[in-house]
């Protein structure tokens, strides 16, 4: 079965009797653990007893296959229902969690957590397809969702924050929901329950935790360097990041030059646009974003989205390897003219 985004909450408040198993994925980690720990204390309660709680990693269960089903099976005296969780799962795992769920039972419940995976992953597919299991992405936090979240944890707490705060963080979280939340509650220690937060305490008090892990792609394509992509690009696949993630990041720093663009074309000045960009640029970036957008022209612009959403399609639709294909793609961006 495959949860929709918005029924996430209810799910993770009230999960179907029937399921003996979530998948929680996608690109955004802290809000893989977030709802991970959500739905723990769901079905152990707040306080549970720890022996209820059985943590297991990828290379555990690599060693040993047969570990998570005789997990599943055991059975504790001494608390009414057990969690097992899988860390860092991928489709090495699918054969090993399929192999064991003829022992699923409704005294255990499984929650396997994995980063970022292509419609083909085979785990995803199984989870998707299974009665008694469930899936659920975790994609990044849009500015509107972070804007919600923002609004409802200060008014619970009675603060009071003005809408340039609320842009103003809305702008720079969001990469990260469990950085966010961290934020958030920094925020609310450092006013005090029914205080008023000032923009000015904001900006001093919060780190940038936008998609600043891409900001170098980005640039370099933008900047049409094609020495400087290679070498980002390199770096970034290195550390393990996958070609969607920076494609989309791309995608949508395309979409805002275009919608610049397209208001220049309309008369308006560079600054002036971007001036009301809401949210609000952060500072840093406006020298950056208005040199890309003196630069690109629409077409140019329509040509770089169209290579970006073909090369994404590819990544999951092709058999071909992923970073070669994207980064032709990419290679090509720098010499759109």
């Amino acid at each position: 079965m495959k949860i929709t985004p918005r029924a996430a909450e209810s799910y993770l408040a009230k999960p179907d009797s029937q399921h003996r198993a979530l998948l929680l994925y996608g690109p955004d980690a802290g809000l893989v653990r977030s709802r991970a720990r959500c739905l723990t204390q769901t079905l152990l309660g707040e306080n549970h007893d720890p022996f209820a709680l059985t943590e297991l990693s990828d290379a555990q269960l690599a060693a040993d296959p047969a570990l998570l089903s005789d997990e599943i099976s055991a059975i504790n005296l001494m608390a009414p229902r057990r969690v097992i969780t899988i860390e860092n799962a991928g489709d090495k795992l699918t054969r090993i969690i399929e192999g064991a769920a003829p022992y699923f039972h409704e005294g255990t419940f499984l929650i396997v957590c994995a980063g970022e995976l292509p419609t083909r992953s085979s785990l995803r597919a199984w989870f998707e397809k299974e009665v008694m299991c469930a899936a659920l992405a975790c994609y990044k936090d849009e500015a509107r969702d972070v804007q919600d979240y923002l609004r409802k944890a200060f008014e619970a707490v009675g603060i009071r924050a003005g809408r340039e705060v609320v842009d103003y963080l809305s702008q720079q979280l969001g990469n990260d929901h469990g950085v966010t939340r961290q934020e958030v509650e920094k925020l609310i220690t450092y006013a005090g329950e029914g205080e008023t937060l000032q923009l000015e305490e904001v900006q001093a008090l919060v780190d940038y935790n936008r998609d600043t892990g891409f900001d170098d792609v980005v640039n370099a394509a933008c900047d049409r360097n094609l020495q400087a992509l290679e070498k980002t690009l390199t770096l970034l696949l290195r550390e393990g990041t996958q070609p969607v993630a920076y494609l989309r990041a791309l995608q949508r720093y395309f979409n805002r030059l275009y919608f610049i663009a397209s208001q220049m074309s309309a008369g308006l000045s560079t600054e002036a646009v971007i001036s009301g960009l809401r949210p609000p640029v952060f500072f840093k970036q406006v020298p950056i974003l208005t040199r890309h957008a003196q630069s690109w022209s629409i077409p140019q612009i329509v040509k770089a989205l169209k290579l970006l959403i073909s090369a994404e399609l590819a990544c999951k639709t092709s058999d071909m390897p992923l970073v070669p294909v994207s980064s032709r793609r990419l290679m090509q961006v720098t010499q759109v003219r």
